[in-house]
């Protein structure tokens, strides 16, 4: 693997207090077709809490976060493809890219993530 570009990215200081899933988006494309291999990976984690004492019963919640690569698009020798992922994926090789999407999903937290892109040849 020979490594021609290091890109970082960052979702920074996001804040959810209410308890009502929110979610940030990166969308990286535009850059022709190349080999990519991406991790994302949360650098901050302050999770809030709801507390409810009804007597003798105490119920609640946490705060969550995730991070990871939402969907990818590529081609190979039988056309182009779109890859939905249905969970957070923190890391992939993708050959032929042409564009990927991260996401970050948090409620009642202080959330951070970071990651990094390498533009790669074989």
């Amino acid at each position: 693997m020979n490594i021609y570009w290091v890109q970082q990215f960052w979702f920074d200081d996001f804040l959810e207090t209410d308890g009502n899933w929110q979610r940030a988006y990166l969308t990286i494309d535009g850059f022709g077709t190349r080999n990519v291999a991406v991790t994302a990976q949360l650098n901050v984690v302050a999770p809030g809490a709801h507390i409810v004492d009804d007597g003798n019963t105490i119920t609640g919640d946490l705060g969550t976060a995730a991070v990871g690569i939402k969907w990818y698009e590529y081609t190979d020798d039988s056309g182009f493809h779109h890859v939905d992922n249905s969970y957070f994926v923190p890391h992939a090789i993708i050959h032929n890219c042409v564009g990927f999407q991260l996401e970050l999903a948090y409620r009642r937290v202080w959330a951070g993530a970071t990651g990094t892109i390498l533009y790669f040849d074989d």
